[in-house]
């Protein structure tokens, strides 16, 4: 769905249309005691109010189990697996009708298909740098486990994929910027894909593949099986689940434990505006279904005693679906005061920062009619974010472009425009007025900038001089970038085996998380440094949970 100049600028009003399945308008600060359902009171948050027990004799049947995983997604279905092939009888619940997987891409490293691409990816030097663009607060022993384990446990994905005659092929960022001087714009080449499969599909065939290989070795699932309550024994352990199925309620049994994977918090909004209040100010969300991801594994962990990440949430927002042309590029941009704020030269999570942290939410892209040959010359970050974000991600998404296939870049300019997501003028006057900025103050912006291009250096900011291009030539142009929620993978306080800690951070004995539930990993931002290390993250240390707990050891 394209989006045009006025409803881009009305904001929270048409975030809901923006998003095209869902909004998060409601999670922005609203102003007024009259927001509130009555004046004076306050609403209790769903963690904050524990439910009563649901009664034994509304239970109509009890399933036993050594492993109960919650949640059929990427990570749930990667910890079924390797927990059915060790040996334990496990079962795995799902609310929604289906397993749940999106996106695309796969982090690991040292897999046979990068040996035998002769990639080598300094592992040390990945680790450290995801440590630092969490600013320290996500466990560096949780981002070791995975860049340690993460290559055998792929090679055994790739192994599964052959035998559906699928093939793994490294993604776009096997021509990234792994040695950029700045650890904030390193991105190494982590990322795999199925070749031939498009976006969603490579994770949908991978889920289902794996449910086929946990369904061959003992395991069952359970669909349309929403879990609601944990259940303890006597001395505070997790030892199942209740779960309703309809109208009627069924009792989960787990003698070695239950590993909550189910999903993040996106879809929630009182979570939402307690943990990642920025992403109120997104645009919208994409991929996930607005009654999906809801906080039950973190509303029930919770009633259990567990606690948050200490560590402030990293989300998942990027530059896609609904942008104008060019609009991750590192052109110059600007704000709704028509002002140039930082350096653009920046990653996805930067950009799209930017738009939630700006004036009415709105940042223009500006570029001149040289874009062709100036996007040529420009760096190694601005033509990999031109290819994973912005206004071509929509066609990724159905399947008509892929990003090493993408049009001429004219016929992608023309496409911003007949969307309405990009605009032209023959003047800069005539273009702000246009996109509803100041004139005088993007004339005097765009003056100041190419200053600084007839100087070679970004004295304000400090852009690499190859996305130093001047704005000179007729006619001009403006692309809106937008901020679209993918999701939030920040979560449950886990200790270094996936436990899930009390508020005293002791383990809470049989409750284990793993995927977007799981805290700690991430912080502050979802990092760009290792693409694809969401799916990966979830694949490797669910592969490594799912066997630890069916075999009743600790994850190693």
């Amino acid at each position: 769905m394209s989006i045009n100049r006025r409803d881009f600028l009305k904001g929270a009003v048409t975030m809901g249309a923006l998003a095209g399945a869902g909004s998060l308008a409601a999670c922005a600060p609203q102003g007024g005691a009259d927001d509130s359902p009555t004046a004076g009171t306050t609403k209790a948050r769903s963690w904050e109010t524990v439910p009563d027990p649901i009664p034994e004799n509304d239970i109509s049947e009890t399933v036993e189990a050594d492993v109960v995983i919650i949640g059929a997604g990427v990570a749930g279905m990667t910890a079924f697996m390797h927990a059915c092939e060790a040996g334990a009888k496990a079962v795995i619940i799902e609310k929604m009708s289906q397993p749940s997987a999106r996106g695309l891409d796969m982090a690991a490293v040292d897999t046979r298909v990068q040996k035998a691409a002769g990639v080598s990816i300094d592992k040390g030097q990945l680790v450290s740098d995801l440590v630092k663009a969490s600013g320290y607060k996500a466990n560096g022993s949780l981002i070791k486990l995975w860049a340690d384990k993460s290559g055998e446990v792929f090679d055994r994905i790739i192994d599964l994929a052959a035998d559906h005659d699928a093939e793994f092929v490294l993604g776009m960022g096997s021509s990234a910027t792994a040695n950029a001087p700045d650890f904030t714009t390193r991105t190494y080449p982590t990322d795999h894909n199925l070749a031939g499969y498009g976006v969603h599909e490579c994770m949908e065939a991978l889920v289902g593949w794996m449910q086929e290989r946990a369904l061959a070795n003992g395991g069952a699932s359970y669909y349309k099986t929403r879990a609601e309550q944990l259940l303890k024994d006597g001395s505070g352990n997790i030892i199942g689940v209740v779960a309703s199925q309809g109208s009627s309620y069924v009792k989960y049994t787990a003698s070695k434990g239950v590993i909550l994977a189910t999903g993040d918090y996106g879809g929630n909004e009182d979570m939402v505006a307690e943990w990642c209040p920025l992403v109120g100010r997104v645009h919208g969300t994409a991929y996930i279904p607005p009654e999906a991801n809801t906080g039950d594994g973190i509303n029930m962990a919770l009633w259990a005693g567990a606690s948050m990440q200490p560590g402030n949430h990293g989300p998942m927002v990027h530059p896609i679906q609904g942008g104008g042309a060019l609009c991750t590029a590192s052109f110059l941009r600007v704000n709704a005061n028509g002002k140039r704020f930082a350096d653009e030269n920046t990653t996805l999570p930067g950009i799209t920062d930017a738009v939630m942290s700006s004036a009415k939410r709105t940042v223009w892209t500006i570029f001149d009619a040289d874009y062709e040959s100036q996007m040529a010359s420009m760096s190694a970050l601005s033509t990999y974010n031109f290819n994973t974000a912005g206004s071509l991600t929509e066609y990724f998404m159905d399947g008509s472009m892929t990003p090493d296939a993408v049009p001429p870049l004219p016929e992608i300019v023309q496409m911003g425009i007949d969307e309405g997501a990009t605009f032209e003028g023959q003047t800069l006057e005539e273009l702000a007025t246009t996109i509803d900025v100041p004139a005088d103050a993007l004339v005097a912006t765009v003056a100041r900038y190419n200053e600084l291009v007839d100087l070679g250096v970004d004295e304000d900011f400090g852009k690499d001089p190859a996305c130093l291009k001047p704005i000179a030539k007729a006619p001009f142009y403006a692309s809106q970038v937008p901020a679209k929620l993918l999701v939030i993978p920040g979560g449950l306080n886990v200790d270094d085996q996936l436990r899930v800690l009390d508020s005293e951070e002791r383990p809470i004995e049989g409750l284990f998380a793993c995927g977007n539930v799981q805290g700690n990993f991430f912080a502050n931002d979802y990092p760009i440094c290792a693409p694809g290390l969401s799916h990966g993250r979830c694949i490797t240390l669910g592969a490594l949970l799912g066997a630890a707990v069916a075999k009743g050891s600790l994850v190693q």
